[in-house]
């Protein structure tokens, strides 16, 4: 079973690069309906300053900072805009109908080569990000996520917040944001891909008028971050933000996204969701899960038992309870990975990975730094039964992290 095509519906790739060092993806597609264009750049929240969580994911708000900005690509263009933010990179995604797509690129160009940043803009998305935030922080599904990070990775980028706290926004000035964007904001730091129905010659004219201004970044930033000691041991437990819900987390360390194991890490994954379910209670078994998250640096592998409803083993009591972190994860890592587990996860991650677009797939190898799209496909397309059991082997080595949130009994 091959992952997916490397072209949007096998177009031809045209590739360019402008002089301020932007790399440009062209896909002309006669047949579709509309134009789509994906602006990566490559730094996310892992650039966070200590403290300032949350500084990346406020200035990629800041390109497009008000409704009516946002407005203006369906209003206007007939198209979308989304623009996502997490550990390893910000990424614009905007669409227009194909008449409108010069429209489409001048607005984007406009809004990255000349950006309106200033004090009262910095202010109103800390006031907009700081009231998400505030909501986040009463939700225990999420709390116990960044719980465990935090205990297995501590100050380490992966274990901080990719959008920050209510507390690090506030420290988050607009000085912080101005020094972000000039660092790795550059166009030598990013990937535009264009694709869709529009003309590729005009097209690219259009790219080197609206972005051949960009500058390029002060200076080159490499993801280097000193690796995190082991977690503590034990289980880490705290108050859950929500009275009567339990949430479980275990976390160990997984693999960066450009490793040759990452399609065996995520199989792996599903082959540990699947043991623990099948042990679970059936009313509980859809809040049981297991997941492989890979960044540019190695990520982690985490298991989750979500939105327990009742207090576990001897809460009753008024005792804490015990939860072995260590068994849970060995019992799941015990037993020889069969040919029909390793079926099940394998079609499962094939079946997720398929819903990536190849698109994508191309900026991705520029952010994790792939040798090509095709070496990526192929190395995924070779994994083996042999090869998850050998990660399993040696994850089961690895200490354990692990968080339990629940109410506390109180006293009378």
């Amino acid at each position: 079973m091959s992952v997916l095509a490397v072209a949007p519906q096998g177009q031809p790739l045209r590739q360019e690069n402008l002089l301020n060092g932007l790399r440009v993806l062209l896909w002309n597609d006669p047949a579709a309906s509309s134009v789509s264009m994906k602006l990566r750049i490559h730094a996310g929240a892992a650039f966070d300053p200590q403290g300032k969580e949350g500084t990346m994911c406020l200035l990629a708000d800041a390109f497009f900072p008000t409704n009516e900005s946002r407005e203006f690509f369906s209003d206007d263009l007939g198209g979308s805009l989304n623009i996502i933010c997490n550990y390893d990179y910000i990424e614009i995604d905007a669409t227009s109908k194909p008449e409108s797509y010069l429209t489409l690129f001048e607005t984007v160009g406009g809004a990255i080569t000349n950006p309106q940043l200033d004090r009262q803009t910095t202010d109103a998305l800390k006031a907009k990000l700081v009231t998400r935030l505030a909501a986040d922080e009463k939700n225990a599904t999420i709390a116990a996520d960044l719980a465990v990070r935090r205990r297995l990775l501590g100050t380490f980028p992966y274990g901080r917040p990719v959008i920050g706290s209510s507390q690090s926004i506030k420290t988050v000035d607009f000085a912080d944001l101005k020094i972000a964007l000039d660092r790795l904001f550059g166009a030598d730091n990013a990937t535009l891909a264009v694709a869709g129905n529009f003309d590729a010659n005009n097209g690219f004219r259009a790219i080197r008028r609206y972005f051949g201004s960009w500058l390029k970044s002060d200076k080159k930033v490499p993801s280097t971050f000193r690796m995190p000691d082991p977690p503590p041991a034990g289980t880490q437990i705290l108050e859950s933000p929500e009275t009567g819900i339990t949430e479980i987390r275990y976390a160990i360390r997984g693999v960066a996204r450009n490793d040759k194991d990452f399609v065996a890490a995520s199989i792996l994954a599903k082959v540990i969701e699947q043991r623990i379910r099948s042990k679970a209670p059936a009313g509980q078994r859809d809040n049981v899960w297991a997941k492989s998250y890979s960044n540019v640096l190695p990520g982690v592998v985490v298991i989750g038992f979500s939105r327990i409803q009742r207090e576990i083993s001897a809460a009753v009591t008024g005792e804490k309870p015990k939860v072995e972190a260590n068994d849970v994860v060995a019992n799941a890592l015990n037993e020889k990975v069969s040919d029909a587990e390793y079926a099940v996860a394998k079609n499962a991650v094939f079946a997720e990975l398929n819903k990536t677009d190849a698109v994508t797939r191309w900026l991705d190898a520029d952010t994790f730094k792939f040798a090509s799209v095709k070496a990526d496909q192929s190395a995924a397309d070779s994994v083996t039964s042999a090869d998850v059991q050998r990660l399993a082997d040696q994850m089961r080595q690895q200490p354990v992290a692990s968080v339990l949130l629940l109410t506390q009994k109180t006293s009378d």
